[in-house]
């Protein structure tokens, strides 16, 4: 009876584990987002997320966003997260990909929406707009970035 009961326990376990990795894994194929990048405390942290950008080159990818209202109140945390939903946004090839983040311990959220490809002396550009939510405060950023030599994308301040 012991082993049964063991088995119908393991069975559950690994069924409510491949439900959650389901519900993770599902499409949005069509819409044009993706999950959000999500940072702070919690059961999973950040495990989920892309990986995070470094603080100072999520402040260089940043830069005219920092210079705003909001973009002050943005804690270190808040940055990261919107830096890198800016590289998933621009890594992806589609126009009008949105990419949603949010900080779980400050309650900043956000989300980057790209604009078309472009070349500008055979280096590709992009535009991209960069919505921020801190505090009930709204805050748009509309900006550029061109891939480097390094496959990187550099915004253009």
């Amino acid at each position: 009876m012991d082993g049964e009961l063991g088995m119908n326990a393991f069975r559950l376990v690994l069924a409510v584990g491949l439900a959650a990795f389901a519900a993770g894994c599902t499409s949005s194929q069509g819409t044009g987002a993706t999950g959000p990048v999500v940072v702070g405390d919690g059961l999973f942290g950040s495990a989920f997320s892309a990986q995070a950008v470094p603080q100072s080159e999520a402040d260089r990818a940043l830069a005219d966003l920092l210079k705003t209202e909001v973009g002050q109140a943005m804690s270190d945390a808040d940055r990261r997260a919107a830096a890198t939903a800016l590289r998933g946004a621009l890594d992806v090839d589609r126009t009008g990909e949105t990419v949603e983040w949010r900080n779980r311990t400050s309650g900043a959220r956000g989300r980057v929406v790209t604009g078309p490809n472009y070349q500008v002396n055979n280096i590709v550009c992009r535009d991209y707009t960069h919505i921020v939510l801190i505090d009930e405060r709204e805050s748009s950023l509309r900006g550029a970035a061109c891939r480097g030599e390094t496959g990187t994308w550099q915004p253009i301040t």
